[in-house]
Order: structure tokens, then C-alpha cells, then sequence
């Protein structure tokens, strides 16, 4: 009895000094960390406290939080694999949809909520006003639309003017859509005026009005 408890005493004594040798010494250390591209957070910045980390007492809530913190992330998932002492991260991104000029004069991209994502070269509207790092998805929606217009009719009215919160197409004639989110629907209104030749002659078509269209000769 009394050997059988003093072998129990060693082997729970051996064991409790390999946890805290594995816990806390020197072994089991993370020696890479996986990341799936990204396009808008450095995560290799944010590493590197995760690499060389002991992998029993890893903590990456954390680097989840401070990646969760860029707005143009949309989600992210940490994986440890404990046998080959690696840690994966896969970030989840917003996806650039539309181009759109602020009214600060910068061109960004913007997904489909509208979150800023990136600059780009040209923009379809202009006037565009940001509050934070977004601007209001009634904007997208309008861009959107107006990007299925035909060909012919999108070159001749290349970008949407929202500079006084409202939508405007300048060109010949300037089209006055009203306020942004009525633009979706009025631009069948102004297809079909498109299409029957309707626009030629005049200086400004106002669409602002519901069920009616009026045509002015004058700017």
C-alpha cells in the first residue's frame, strides 16, 4: 500500500512537472503563422507577439479584436494546429463595388454598404458626401443603377452629381433626378425619353416631380 501511493505520489509529481515544463518552458513555441492574402490589413504586423508564443497558453483574442477594429474587415477565424505548433488566419474582407468622388475631391472605392475601402483611378458619381468611413448606401443603389444603363446613354451622362443631396446627371440636357434615392426608378423614366428622342432640344429634363416629366429649353 504504502509503495503503491509513493509511485503515485512520483508519477503525479513527474506529471505535474512536464505540464508546467510544457506550459511554461521553453518548449512547444508557435513556429509559423498562416495567413490567407488580405488586401487591407497587415496582419504580419500583428503576428508578432503570436510567433515564438507558447501554444498552451496562446491568446489570440486579441489579434482578433485589433483586426475586427478595421472597418473593412467583415469577419476573421484564428485556427491553432497544435500538432504542427501553427496558427492560421483567415480574414474576411469587404469587396470594392463602386467608384464614387467625395466632396473632399477623393476617389474611393466603396462596397455595398457603402464602408470606404480603397482609391481608385476614376469615379462614377462625384459630390459624394462621407459621414466617417462610409457613405449612404442610397448611393450605391443609385450607382448601381445607373450603371446598367445602355451603353449609348451611360457615355453621354458619364457620372452622377450628388454635391447638393441631390441627384443630378450634368450633360445635354442636365437630367434632375430629385433626391438620391429616387434615382433607381426614374431612370427608366429617362430610357424611355432616350429612346423616343425625347431629349433633343431641350436644356434641362426634370424628373423631380412623381408621374410627371418636365422639359425646359432654356439651362
Amino acid at each position: 500500500m504504502i509503495r503503491s501511493l509513493r509511485l503515485f505520489l512520483i508519477f503525479g509529481t513527474c506529471f505535474i512537472l512536464s505540464l508546467v515544463s510544457l506550459r511554461w518552458g521553453g518548449w512547444l513555441r508557435v513556429c509559423e503563422v498562416r495567413i490567407i492574402p488580405t488586401r487591407y490589413v497587415a496582419v504580419e504586423k500583428l503576428t508578432g507577439e503570436v510567433l515564438g508564443a507558447n501554444i498552451l497558453r496562446l491568446n489570440l483574442e486579441p489579434l482578433r479584436q485589433t483586426i475586427l477594429a478595421d472597418p473593412r474587415v467583415l469577419g476573421v477565424v484564428t485556427r491553432v494546429d497544435f500538432f504542427h505548433l501553427r496558427v492560421h488566419v483567415e480574414v474576411r474582407e469587404r469587396a470594392p463595388l463602386v467608384a464614387v468622388g467625395l466632396r473632399s475631391g477623393e476617389k474611393m472605392w466603396v462596397d455595398r454598404e457603402g464602408v470606404i475601402l480603397e482609391p481608385a483611378d476614376e469615379a462614377w458619381a462625384v459630390g459624394v458626401k462621407a459621414e466617417g468611413n462610409r457613405v449612404e448606401p442610397e448611393v450605391v443603389e443609385a450607382v448601381l443603377a445607373w450603371a446598367q444603363l445602355p451603353r449609348a446613354l451611360r457615355e453621354r451622362y458619364p457620372v452622377l452629381d450628388f454635391s447638393q443631396d441631390q441627384a443630378v446627371a450634368p450633360g445635354s440636357p442636365t437630367i434632375l433626378f430629385g433626391a438620391i434615392c429616387q434615382v433607381p426608378k426614374k431612370l427608366g423614366i429617362l430610357t424611355t425619353l432616350w429612346r423616343e428622342g425625347l431629349l433633343e432640344g431641350f436644356g434641362v429634363v426634370d424628373l423631380r416631380a412623381n408621374d410627371v416629366v418636365i422639359l425646359k429649353r432654356g439651362g
